[in-house]
């Protein structure tokens, strides 16, 4: 949702509060003055052009008040705090090994990671070399090595 959507939404559910509030308090006085010292009651009644001459006013006067040291002015809303941006690869060696271990480039997007592991894993896999015992150990303990490199850069890019 954007931020202007979400003002908007704001906005209309403050002017309905209001408005709900005026209906509640209105005891049948129409004009202005009784109107000012009862807080705002009675915008039920007001015309478009009204309500927003009104809500001017009520603004003026607000900014007056906070101008003259009467009221202090209202803190912003909260942010969110900002998103902090990716690590990059050559920030950590434990993530620039796991793309060495991979065959990719340093920075490659999860895809590309994925695609080498796929590969590098039929290519290595143990079960291709359980002929030998020797390739066989040598197969799994790489496999092993491919596979938390996988995982490593799994969780450094997914986050």
């Amino acid at each position: 949702m954007s931020i202007g959507k979400r003002l908007i939404d704001l906005a209309r559910s403050e002017l309905n509060s209001l408005l709900d509030r005026a209906a509640r308090s209105d005891d049948g006085a129409d004009d202005d003055r009784s109107r000012r010292q009862r807080g705002g009651a009675g915008y039920s009644g007001m015309s478009d052009g009204e309500l927003a001459d009104e809500i001017d006013r009520l603004a003026r006067e607000e900014v007056e008040e906070v101008v003259s040291g009467k009221k202090r002015p209202q803190p912003p809303p909260r942010q969110p705090p900002p998103r902090t941006p990716p690590r990059t690869a050559s920030g950590d060696a434990a993530i620039r090994k796991a793309y060495a271990d991979l065959e990719v480039p340093a920075g490659s997007d999860f895809e590309t990671v994925r695609k080498s592991y796929r590969r590098l894993m039929r290519k290595y896999h143990p079960d291709l070399h359980a002929s030998k015992p020797d390739k066989g150990r040598a197969a799994t303990d790489l496999t092993q090595r491919l596979t938390q490199a996988y995982k490593t850069l799994e969780k450094h890019l997914r986050r």
